[in-house]
């Protein structure tokens, strides 16, 4: 089992690192638009969930994982003797979610742990003078579609937080960027607080389901000031009143960026203004 486990973690590690890439290559990437939360890196989800459906169906060849062929092992019908069938073998490894469980039960019945009784399996010594019946690929894609279905589904209250909080995102106007003002707040950000930071700013003069503007500012910070709370207060009693005196409140709604970056490591902090 801790085999099996280790070989198949590995396996469903694989398919997560598509997401993983694209989370950490964007991970540095300082930008004004809105931050999206992706749940295991958005559309790459789609890609690990593959992975660990195949947890399940690791017997569905000739009743043999990776770890049951190295050990010789194989999980056969507790009537016929012959191997498992795909789908036999995808419902004996479903209970495995309840892995305390059925530690218990293989350690007093190591041939026949829960799911075995639950699918009507065994687990033997592998007879090798038996010759192997030649695989059905058909067969088994089936349990690898249910268990990809089943693992979208379990998936979906997730997914459905995502969407949730994505749609809180504020839908400015693309082409009422306004450059002029954009630069004039950079000058004045630049005029008033330039020994601390440099400013990038875009201004959008219209949202779409209010009459206001919408502002994106990234204040790129000459110090560390986000690493203590007392600092970070401090540099935002500098930046917020210089915001206001050039975009009243209520007039406008957006965000601001503070961020600080070495060669090595870079943190951001971000306030929504609204």
């Amino acid at each position: 089992m801790l085999l099996d486990h280790f070989f198949m973690t590995m396996i469903a590690m694989v398919f997560t690192i598509p997401g993983m890439i694209s989370t950490f290559a964007n991970a540095f990437e300082v930008t004004h638009e809105q931050k999206s939360f992706d749940f295991m890196g958005g559309a790459f989800l789609y890609i690990s969930m593959l992975g660990f459906a195949l947890y399940f169906c690791k017997d569905c060849i000739n009743g043999q994982s990776i770890a049951k062929r190295i050990l010789k092992l194989q999980v056969v019908d507790n009537v016929t003797g012959l191997p498992a069938s795909p789908i036999k073998s995808f419902i004996r490894n479903l209970s495995i979610v309840f892995w305390p469980i059925e530690v218990i039960v293989s350690m007093a019945n190591p041939s026949r742990r829960l799911g075995d009784r639950i699918a009507g399996t065994k687990l033997v010594l592998l007879d090798e003078t038996v010759v192997q019946p030649k695989t059905n690929i058909g067969k088994v894609l089936v349990p690898v579609l249910i268990s990809y279905g089943l693992m979208l589904l379990l998936m979906l209250p997730f997914a459905a937080l995502t969407s949730s909080i994505n749609q809180k995102e504020i839908n400015y106007v693309e082409d009422s960027y306004n450059a002029q003002m954009s630069k004039e707040a950079e000058k004045l950000f630049a005029d008033s607080l330039g020994q601390y930071l440099t400013a990038s700013v875009r201004i959008y003069d219209r949202i779409e389901d209010k009459p206001v503007k919408y502002v994106s500012v990234i204040f790129q910070l000459n110090e560390d000031y986000l690493e203590d709370d007392q600092n970070y207060q401090k540099i935002k009693s500098m930046t917020i009143p210089v915001l206001f005196s050039k975009f009243p409140e209520k007039t406008f709604v957006g965000q601001v960026q503070y961020v600080y970056k070495t060669s090595n490591r870079m943190q951001t902090r971000i306030e929504h203004l609204k």
